[in-house]
């Protein structure tokens, strides 16, 4: 079979974050079908391994690796159930899209290029250590509890990436942080309105937050405080995003006005914010919309459940002061963000009864290649939290990749490139997180080195897949086999 054969087939196979099950059982039957010994943890990681082809039996052993994970976003009109059934391929001309999904082409090429190194007799080979980890996409898990004693290669080739000619050699380490926020509430009457914040573009919360997209979040948050300072309402509910490492395309929210509010002055106010914030980021998120729905004007809505007043000042203010998007560049490499947070995910829920609290929840991902300047960052949101009679958690913590300035299998592989391509590669950093940081932390010595096919919009339903580039990175791959 071939690697899109492959791709093919693993897609057929629900695999988003935290429902990685059957994957795991389908790798693990994929090594007993074909011969290979095999290892899956608690976790659910998958190491298959393959001896050297003839020739290579005293050369080191190579580790490939990459994640069998992939973000689950759809658009609004999706009927996909992502959990539980496959998604729709859809190729048009050289690239490979799904039908209103995320493509999982992150980090689903990697699986699709070890399997195919694990079945195909023809390649020249060391011995080879096929490592399928999961739930990378929240928080690299399955890295994390994964047992370096495992392996005994020290060269490992991440797949993970997705610039073609592009060798990356460090990565920002990353934090995941969830605040938690009790509001007084009370029930009110008045009429109800619903406000939505879509079409924005997203993205991934590393590749992406240095390309001055919006976060729906945020721009909720700066409608609602600006619609604060002129009119007395109650916050009944909000709700935006979903991944905590992809950038919000939509946020919901639904407040209460009293029922003396004059709604003609209150549109002609919300239009004027509307036409703002839209012409702002009329380059980066060219569809941006932000809509209002007047829920029973006719009707009085009695004895809803809401923020108090105060309460909703108090959580407005709350989202106003949360540091969002880029806070440092790196002074080495031109346009690399160093440091950096996102919001992915918030809520607020009216409560079930009247003397209960709501809560707010939101989730940030924390980057940074400098651990001191990860650390500040974090006690800058803590402090905020706090400030607000908040609680701040953290999890999902993982290293930062540093750069090794002398790498021989870095130095293998630009060659091999160099024969490949007819030109160097670019070597760079990413800000995005990688295992390589972790595994790095539990292998002695280990040296890695990520490449991968060319894909864009990943962890949007926008995701695609550039098929030659797969094929050549492919390529790539049998090249460095063969050398390693």
């Amino acid at each position: 079979m071939s690697i899109m054969g492959y791709f093919r087939q693993i897609s057929a196979i629900p695999h988003g974050s935290f429902h990685t099950e059957a994957i795991s059982s389908f790798l693990e039957q994929f090594a007993r079908d074909n011969q290979l010994r095999c290892v899956r943890d608690e976790a659910g990681n998958v190491i298959i391994y393959k001896p050297a082809s003839a020739g290579y039996e005293d050369h080191a052993p190579l580790i490939l690796q990459g994640h069998v994970d992939m973000v689950l976003e759809k658009t609004a009109g999706c009927t996909t159930d992502l959990e539980k059934e496959a998604i729709t391929l859809i190729e048009e001309g050289d690239w490979l899209r799904a039908d209103g999904t995320t493509l999982g082409a992150d980090d689903g090429v990697a699986v699709a290029m070890m399997m195919e190194a694990l079945t195909d007799d023809t390649l020249r080979h060391p011995p080879l250590e096929c490592v399928f980890t999961v739930n990378e996409e929240v928080g690299m898990l399955g890295a994390e509890a994964l047992d370096g004693s495992l392996l005994s290669g020290r060269r490992l080739l991440n797949l993970d990436s997705e610039d073609e000619g592009v060798l990356t050699a460090g990565c920002a380490g990353g934090a995941e942080e969830a605040f938690r926020v009790p509001f007084k509430c009370e029930k009110e009457d008045g009429y109800l309105v619903e406000i939505l914040v879509d079409g924005l573009l997203g993205g991934h919360s590393g590749d992406a937050i240095n390309q001055g997209r919006a976060n729906a979040d945020f721009i909720m948050a700066r409608l609602l405080y600006r619609l604060m300072k002129k009119y007395e309402f109650n916050l009944v509910s909000i709700e935006g995003g979903t991944k905590d490492n992809a950038i919000p395309r939509e946020c919901r929210a639904c407040i209460l006005f009293p029922e003396m509010a004059e709604q003609s002055t209150i549109e002609k106010t919300v239009q004027k914010i509307d036409d703002q914030i839209v012409a702002e980021y009329a380059k980066t998120d060219p569809n941006m919309s932000i809509t209002w729905d007047w829920t029973g004007t006719d009707n009085l809505q009695k004895d809803v459940r809401c923020m108090t007043e105060k309460a909703t000042r108090k959580a407005l203010r709350l989202l106003m002061a949360l540091p969002n998007g880029v806070i440092e560049y790196s002074p080495d490499f031109q346009g690399l963000p160093q440091t950096s947070l996102s919001m992915g995910i918030l809520k607020a829920d009216r409560p079930a009864r009247k003397d209960e609290e709501a809560v707010m929840t939101g989730t940030f991902l924390v980057r940074s290649s400098i651990n001191s300047q990860k650390k500040y960052i974090v006690n800058r949101l803590e402090a905020i939290v706090k400030e607000f009679g908040g609680e701040l958690e953290e999890r999902g913590v993982y290293p930062a990749w540093e750069f090794r300035r002398d790498s021989a299998f870095r130095d293998m592989i630009v060659s091999v490139f160099e024969a490949k391509y007819g030109r160097k590669p670019e070597v760079v950093m990413i800000h995005g997180g990688l295992e390589c940081g972790l595994l790095s932390g539990k292998i002695p010595d280990l040296d890695c080195v990520s490449i991968g096919p060319e894909t864009q919009d990943i962890h949007t339903p926008a995701e695609r897949l550039n098929i030659p580039s797969f094929e050549r990175t492919w390529e790539l791959v049998k090249g460095i086999m063969e050398q390693a």
